[in-house]
């Protein structure tokens, strides 16, 4: 009986020793499993963070590359404006310098003329007129032929004065620029329409001859377009000088145009005024609008 308790108290003794042995290891595959099953979620993660990170720079260099292709594209158009407008600057410049160079030898032209006419034909016409009438006296000669005779010579007379003050205004060139515009106020006034003068710059003032003329064939051809185009029944020309520049101001009551057909009326003389005003560095500007009339003015450097 006692060896009985012996062999079970034995058998008792070695399964708990070898359960106490295996629990251990059981601990240990459990711990390695777990950190097998660690480290493949951690490769997950990164494998996914990975894939992210790789995303986002295919996407950021898809931007980049958009924006680079922009940025030529914009230059390219930017360089390729900024030629045309030089093209159209030359363009615009080489017609001016035709224009002026024609305007320049239409003047001087005018002026040879008008100096040959005053010089030459008028002491002609003088000479035949005085040769006329001493003939009449010495020889008592009263006849309606000579009289007519005579008036058809002061008629060419006062004509080729006329022709000689169209090309070069003698009042210009003797009393000079401000004298010479209200003198052309006063020619131009009529029965339809009155041109007003004002100027605070003295009769007295004097610019070098050439800019005088060119002012002053700026303004007539603008009181040449008033009078035809305008319907006005009165217009106002205003003068004074501030700091270094020409400031001449023209308004009339007429029908005007809307200013975004202002190349419609390009034909009326403003190409050659733009080219006069152009030659001397100044600026034009034209406001108007509908039955309210027109407004022009004219800024000018001047001359030293």
């Amino acid at each position: 009986m006692s060896a009985f308790r012996f062999f079970i108290a034995l058998l008792l003794f070695f399964a708990v020793k070898g359960t106490s042995r295996a629990q251990p290891k059981d601990t240990l595959n459990t711990k390695a499993t777990q950190t097998q099953v660690d480290n493949k979620t951690v490769l997950k993660s990164i494998s996914k963070s990975e894939k992210l990170r790789n995303k986002k720079i295919v996407s950021l260099s898809i931007i980049l590359t958009i924006i680079v292709f922009l940025l030529f594209y914009f230059l390219y158009q930017n360089n390729k404006l900024k030629q045309k407008i030089k093209r159209k600057d030359t363009k615009q410049k080489i017609l001016l310098d035709i224009i002026n160079s024609g305007i320049d030898s239409q003047e001087a032209e005018h002026k040879k003329i008008a100096s040959f006419l005053y010089d030459n034909i008028n002491s002609l016409l003088s000479s035949a007129g005085l040769h006329l009438n001493t003939f009449t006296a010495q020889n008592n000669i009263k006849s309606d032929e000579i009289q007519k005779a005579k008036t058809i010579l002061s008629e060419a007379h006062e004509l080729l004065r006329d022709m000689s003050h169209d090309l070069v205004p003698s009042l210009l060139v003797r009393f000079g620029l401000i004298y010479s515009l209200e003198d052309l106020c006063e020619k131009n006034s009529n029965s339809a329409i009155e041109f007003e003068f004002s100027s605070s710059v003295p009769t007295s003032r004097r610019y070098a001859e050439k800019f005088e003329m060119k002012i002053y064939f700026i303004v007539s051809e603008l009181f040449s377009n008033i009078t035809k185009h305008s319907n006005a029944h009165k217009a106002k020309l205003t003068l004074n000088e501030k700091g270094n520049q020409l400031i001449l101001r023209i308004h009339d009551n007429g029908v005007g145009f809307k200013t975004q057909k202002l190349k419609d009326v390009e034909g009326f003389g403003l190409n050659r005024i733009r080219a006069r005003i152009k030659k001397y560095k100044g600026s034009l500007s034209i406001v108007s609008k509908e039955n309210q009339g027109t407004k022009i003015k004219i800024e000018i450097p001047l001359p030293h």
